[in-house]
């Protein structure tokens, strides 16, 4: 811990090779627009998934506490059923459903024919539809990352609940 401590206070002569010189410029580039940038960046996204999952949480928490005794084990077991699954297979079947072609979107596909068809009837014409773009933007990572941290805010939650 403390070489690493060191480090930060040293400058690359090389490849491999750190000097140890004491200079503060490390610690200057931490606080240059980009970096400062990403920075809070990540901590906004960090407080909009927290607020997220305890809006969420919170009433799942809570019907699970007031549940029926058998019922509760079952909304458990659906609260730790992620838990049994490895993450990267669950981060793939996310972008399964929210690929420009996957499951969201070929479920809007099938309303919007429904409304353009029901508006044929009426004369009414809608543009084709148009898949939204729901990978690779702050949307899908807010959404995975709830995804997977949900489950770490609702069993907490139900625990001091139940006790109370």
């Amino acid at each position: 811990m403390s070489s690493d401590l060191a480090y930060s206070f040293g400058r690359n002569v090389g490849l491999t090779e750190i000097e140890i010189s004491g200079t503060f410029a490390n610690y200057f580039r931490a606080i240059e627009p980009l970096y400062l940038g990403i920075f809070l960046k990540s901590a906004w996204i960090a407080a909009v998934v927290t607020f997220l999952c305890l809006v969420v949480g919170f009433p799942v928490a809570l019907a699970i506490t007031f549940a029926q005794p058998k019922t509760k084990v079952w909304l458990l077991l659906f609260i730790m059923l992620p838990f049994w699954t490895n993450l990267l297979i669950r981060t793939y079947a996310l972008i399964a459903v929210l690929r420009t072609e996957g499951y969201v979107n070929q479920g809007l596909e099938v309303l919007w024919g429904a409304v353009a068809g029901i508006g044929g009837l009426f004369g009414a014409s809608l543009p084709a539809f148009e898949p939204l773009e729901l990978l690779h933007n702050n949307f899908a990572v807010v959404f995975g990352l709830v995804y997977v941290q949900l489950p770490f805010m609702v069993l907490p939650l139900y625990a001091v609940m139940n006790r109370l």
